[in-house]
């Protein structure tokens, strides 16, 4: 019985989650307005990035390519992973694996 009750429970915390989540998105209508202009002036073309000429090469900081931010993320959402994965299979012994081998047992 409390297996059944913790099933239902889980599925309608997950519905009641995705609910909101699929309120927020943008249903899809006619009013979209695009303001392309054919044959229109769209201003000059863009510079090639690693032109010396180019002011937004020192403000994006492209004149120093050093270890880029996200190959340090990489590593983090790595180890985070990896310890959620940890803590899920920990929580599965403890609240799980280990009572049904203890009511087995007796």
């Amino acid at each position: 019985m409390r297996r059944a009750f913790a099933s239902v429970s889980v599925v309608l915390l997950l519905v009641l989650l995705a609910v909101p989540a699929a309120a927020d998105e943008p249903a899809a209508s006619d009013d979209v307005v695009l303001l392309a202009v054919e044959g229109g002036d769209l201003g000059p073309e863009p510079q090639p990035r690693e032109a010396e000429e180019n002011r937004a090469r020192e403000l994006a900081g492209y004149e120093n390519p050093e270890v880029p931010f996200t190959w340090g993320a990489a590593w983090i959402l790595t180890f985070a992973g990896f310890v959620g994965l940890a803590l899920l299979v920990g929580l599965y012994w403890f609240g799980v694996y280990r009572p049904s081998r203890a009511s087995d047992a007796s």
